[in-house]
C-alpha cells in the first residue's frame, strides 16, 4: 500500500507540475500582451500618465491651478515611481505598464517567499502565486493596467507581511506603518494593511507593541499630512475628499451581492478543498500562524461594510485585500497532509482553469482595428478635445489633454460630507476652478479652436454639448475597443464647420 501511495503521490506532483508550467505560460502571455499593447486598455489609463506628464514637465499634478484637467484621485507615489523613467524615455504607454507589471510580479514574489518561509511544498506555492498572479490579471479589473493598483498592492502586502516575516519586532512594526502610508499615498485603501496589524498585534502578540505601534501611525500620519498638504494643496481634495463624498453615491448592495457570488465562484474549488481538509484534519490543520485567517476576517468585513459595494468597481478590492490570505491559507491547509496531492491535484487545477480562461491573449490582436486610423487623426491635428479613451495618445505626441477621465470626480472633493464638516471646511476653491474650466473650454468651442473634437456621446453634455453642436459638424461614430475592460467604446468625431 505505501508503495502504490508512493507512486501515486510522484505522478501527481509530475502531473500538476505540468499543470502549472502551462498556466504560468498562459498568464505571461497574456500580461506580455497587455503590457506591449500600443493604446488604450482600459478607459482611464490617461489620468496617471497626466500626473506624470506634469512632473516631467517640471510642474506639480496637486496645483489647484491645475485642475481638473490633471485630477488624480489615487496619489502620488505611482507617478513619482514612473517619473525617473519617463524622464529617460519619455511619457509613454509602455514605460507605465511595464512599472505596473514590476509591482504586480513584486507581489507575486513576496507571496511565494511568505509560503517558502511557512516551509509549503514548491508546487502548492507555485499554485498559489499563479492564483494570485491570475487575480492581478483578471479581465475587466485594473491593477495591472496603468493604474496604482499594483503598487498599493505591493505595499499593502508589506505592511502585512514584514511583521509577519520578524516575529513582530520593533523595527518591522516601523517598517510596517511606513510601508502602509505609502500605500496610502498611492491608492487610499492600500493602507488598510495598518489596521490589520495594529488590532492583531494589540489582541494577539503584545498590547504595548499594539499602543506603539498606534502612536507610531498616529505620528507619522500627522506629520506627512501636514508636509503633503503644504506642497500639494489640492492633494486631499483630489485623493481623500472625493471619495468620502461619493462613497454613498456609490454604494450598491446589488453589486456586494454580485462580487460576492462570482468571487466566490472562482474560489469554489480551493474553497471546497479546504472543508474536505478540515473535515478529515480538523481545524488544527491551519497551524500556528492565524494571521493568514485574522486578515480573511478583517479584508471581508472592510470589504462588506464598504469597498465591496463600490458599484464603479469589479472584483479588484477581493483581488488585492482578501486573495493573498485566502490563498496562503488554502495552501497552509492543504500543505499539512503529507500526501497532498492525491486529494488536491484536481480541486487546484481546475481552480487555475477557472480563474485562466478568460485570460486569452489573442484578443489583443483582434482589438487593434480602428486604433490606427485615430493615432493617425490625432497626428494630423493640433488641439483636440478628447475622450479619456484617447488621453494617452495625446501625452505621448506632446499634446494637451482636456478631460483625462477624472475630472467628473473633482467637484466632489471640495465638498465635505456632515459628519465631516465639523472639522473640515468645504474647499470653495473647487467649484470656482471647475467654473472657470468650463468657461475655457466654453470660449474655445465657441472660438473653433479645437480643429477636432473625439468625445463620447455620454460625455458629450461636459457643461459644452450645445455648443458643440452648434459651431462643429458631426462626422460619425465609431467603436474602440478597450481589451482589459473587455467592451468597446463608441466615440463621436466632430469637425469645425
Amino acid at each position: 500500500m505505501e508503495k502504490f501511495l508512493a507512486l501515486s503521490y510522484r505522478i501527481a506532483k509530475f502531473i500538476f507540475a505540468l499543470c502549472l508550467v502551462f498556466f504560468a505560460v498562459r498568464l505571461l502571455l497574456y500580461h506580455y500582451h497587455l503590457v506591449v499593447f500600443p493604446y488604450s486598455v482600459s478607459l482611464r489609463e490617461g489620468a496617471m500618465m497626466t500626473s506624470t506628464d506634469a512632473l516631467v514637465k517640471g510642474l506639480n499634478p496637486y496645483d489647484m491651478s491645475l485642475q481638473p484637467r490633471v485630477m488624480n484621485q489615487y496619489g502620488i507615489v505611482y507617478p513619482l515611481l514612473v517619473w525617473p523613467w519617463s524622464k529617460l524615455f519619455g511619457t509613454g504607454i509602455l514605460v507605465h505598464r511595464i512599472v505596473s507589471a514590476f509591482f504586480v510580479l513584486a507581489s507575486c514574489l513576496l507571496i511565494f517567499f511568505v509560503l517558502k518561509k511557512e516551509q509549503v511544498p514548491f508546487l502548492l506555492n507555485g499554485w498559489a502565486v499563479l492564483m494570485f498572479y491570475a487575480s492581478l490579471l483578471y479581465p475587466g479589473t485594473s491593477t495591472a493596467v496603468i493604474d496604482p493598483g499594483g503598487v498599493g498592492t505591493f505595499f499593502f502586502l508589506l505592511t502585512v507581511f514584514i511583521p509577519w516575516f520578524c516575529n513582530f519586532s520593533y523595527r518591522s512594526l516601523f517598517f510596517s506603518v511606513v510601508c502602509g502610508l505609502l500605500g496610502f499615498y498611492t491608492k487610499s485603501y492600500t493602507c488598510f494593511g495598518v489596521f490589520i496589524i495594529l488590532s492583531y498585534v494589540f489582541l494577539f502578540v503584545s498590547q504595548i507593541k499594539g499602543l506603539v505601534y498606534g502612536l507610531l501611525l498616529g505620528l507619522l500620519t500627522c506629520l506627512s499630512v501636514a508636509v503633503v498638504n503644504h506642497f500639494c494643496n489640492a492633494y486631499f481634495d483630489n485623493c481623500f475628499f472625493s471619495h468620502v463624498a461619493m462613497e454613498h453615491a456609490w454604494a450598491s448592495t446589488e453589486r456586494l451581492n454580485l462580487q460576492l457570488f462570482t468571487y466566490t465562484a472562482l474560489h469554489a474549488p480551493a474553497l471546497i478543498l479546504v472543508g474536505v481538509f478540515w473535515i478529515c484534519f480538523g481545524f488544527r490543520s491551519i497551524g500556528h500562524r492565524p494571521l493568514a485567517l485574522y486578515a480573511i476576517l478583517c479584508s471581508s468585513l472592510i470589504l462588506y461594510v464598504s469597498l465591496g459595494r463600490h458599484s464603479g468597481a469589479m472584483l479588484w478590492y477581493f483581488f488585492q485585500l482578501l486573495s493573498p490570505f485566502v490563498l496562503v491559507s488554502v495552501v497552509l491547509i492543504s500543505s499539512r497532509y503529507v500526501y497532498w496531492p492525491l486529494i488536491a491535484l484536481p480541486f487546484l487545477v481546475f481552480n487555475l482553469y477557472i480563474m485562466t480562461m478568460a485570460d486569452q491573449y489573442t484578443i489583443f490582436n483582434k482589438s487593434m482595428a480602428g486604433w490606427s486610423n485615430v493615432a493617425t487623426a490625432v497626428k494630423e491635428h493640433q488641439r483636440i478635445l478628447n475622450s479619456p479613451l484617447i488621453a494617452p495618445l495625446l501625452i505621448e505626441q506632446k499634446k494637451e489633454v482636456f478631460d483625462n477621465g477624472q475630472a467628473e470626480y473633482f467637484i466632489p472633493g471640495g465638498q465635505r460630507p456632515s459628519w465631516l464638516k465639523r472639522y473640515f471646511k468645504e474647499d470653495k476653491r473647487v467649484s470656482l476652478q471647475m467654473v472657470l474650466f468650463f468657461y475655457n473650454l466654453r470660449t474655445m468651442v465657441q472660438n473653433k479652436e479645437f480643429d477636432l473634437i473625439i468625445v463620447q456621446p455620454t460625455l458629450l453634455p461636459m457643461g459644452v454639448a450645445e455648443d458643440i453642436r452648434k459651431y462643429y459638424k458631426y462626422e460619425g461614430e465609431f467603436l474602440l475597443y478597450a481589451p482589459q475592460d473587455g467592451r468597446p467604446y463608441p466615440l463621436t468625431i466632430w469637425k469645425p464647420l
